[in-house]
């Protein structure tokens, strides 16, 4: 259930701005979820725009505006940002919050997700690749999202919070929920069923302390004069939890979708594997063309931004797919080329609200195809089962069946 379209705009809306767009909306003939954005630049939307659904916010489509956005977080805020508006949405640390308070758990974390850190995970990612591999290989057929996308990134991610793997379904649902459901009543009772699990886990998690992500944030609660409170913890979680739950499976599943379609990239990229400089080279432009989030932020001052007026608590939408398919400054964007050099691509955002994870993202991503390819090689659509698309804030695929000539 969705909120209804607004009747009545805003009067600092001009009528020239408003467009017929929803977000969420997925027609019945959407084959890809990113032909749904590109069609407004192909039709000639206004850069800057109104969409009176989910209680009405501004969408930005060019590459500058959102990046604009992205550093300008005295403007353009992280907090409270949902859409449509949400009662009782969570502060969620240090994404929902801006300077200088996301400083506390941003510094708290990111000795955890640097490239070296990062890179230590690397011999336990592929062996949860492998594994998950096995499971279907000789098979000649899969889900990708039931059977690997959905449960990779996110069994690495329960491990690494310290949580229990035989949940990883409800887990699933949950993070499922809190992405793609747009009635705002709704949405209040999927936090509030977040919230309950995460407060679960903690209470047993301080009994039970280890060398997981969770015991670092209680150990930095637990520690004198310390300024972090339980409330903050819990909401840091919920962050990780519905991030580290949702964007990399939806990135996966369209790299793997255009890869089934186009024999000749999985070609370049399997003869690349084990070259670093070059593999790496392929998977920012597969990242930047794949863009799965639509980031929100809501105004935080009455501003006037090229000519158009934004009011305090107005919510803007920032889709990373267009940004990054900008021809103002990508050549040829809305083609894929795996040896592009100049990349200044925005799947993870800018500034102070950078993707922490984007280290991880990627060599999730470098790991599973380093062992996929090698395996299966040539593998494509199943034209006999339906795709199954969604759209939000997240953008991609519930599910996407393959299949392969199957060897012993």
């Amino acid at each position: 259930m969705s909120t209804p379209k607004l009747k009545t705009i805003p009067p600092h809306v001009p009528p020239h701005l408003v467009l017929d767009f929803d977000l969420f909306e997925v027609s019945p003939d959407l084959r890809d979820p990113f032909d749904k954005w590109q069609s407004l630049a192909d039709a000639g939307a206004p850069p800057i725009f109104w969409s009176p659904h989910n209680g009405g916010h501004w969408i930005f489509l060019k590459y500058e505006d959102v990046r604009a956005a992205y550093r300008d977080h005295e403007t353009f805020s992280n907090r409270h940002q949902s859409i449509p508006k949400t009662p009782g949405w969570p502060l969620l640390q240090p994404n929902g919050v801006d300077p200088p308070d996301n400083s506390k758990f941003r510094n708290l974390l990111l000795p955890l997700f640097t490239p070296a850190a990062v890179a230590a995970m690397q011999a336990e990612i592929r062996r949860r690749t492998r594994l998950l591999i096995d499971a279907f290989a000789t098979r000649g057929q899969c889900d990708f999202v039931a059977e690997f996308s959905g449960k990779l990134p996110t069994g690495l991610f329960i491990q690494l919070m310290g949580m229990d793997e035989t949940r990883l379904t409800e887990f699933i649902a949950l993070a499922d929920v809190f992405m793609r459901v747009e009635d705002p009543a709704a949405k209040a009772q999927n936090v509030r069923d977040i919230y309950g699990v995460l407060d679960e886990f903690f209470r047993h998690k301080g009994q039970h302390p280890g060398n997981d992500i969770a015991s670092v944030l209680l150990r930095a609660r637990d520690t004198p004069s310390s300024s972090v409170t339980h409330q903050e913890v819990i909401d840091c979680t919920f962050l990780l939890f519905v991030a580290g739950l949702d964007t990399v499976t939806s990135t996966m599943n369209c790299i793997w979708r255009y890869l089934a379609t186009v024999p000749a990239a999985r070609r370049e990229i399997a003869a690349c594997l084990e070259q670093p400089d070059k593999l790496n080279r392929a998977l920012e432009e597969l990242f930047r063309y794949y863009a799965v989030s639509n980031i929100y932020r809501r105004v935080n001052r009455d501003t006037i931004y090229k000519g158009v007026q934004l009011k305090t608590d107005d919510m803007v939408v920032l889709p990373d797919n267009l940004a990054n398919r900008d021809p103002a400054v990508f050549d040829h964007p809305r083609e894929v080329d795996l040896t592009r050099k100049v990349n200044p691509h925005l799947p993870f955002g800018l500034g102070v609200h950078r993707c922490l994870g984007s280290h991880l993202a990627k060599l999730e991503v470098s790991s599973a195809l380093q062992e996929w390819l090698p395996r299966i090689p040539d593998f494509r659509i199943d034209t006999d089962i339906p795709v199954k698309i969604y759209a939000g804030p997240v953008m991609g695929y519930r599910s996407l069946p393959l299949k392969w000539d199957a060897r012993a």
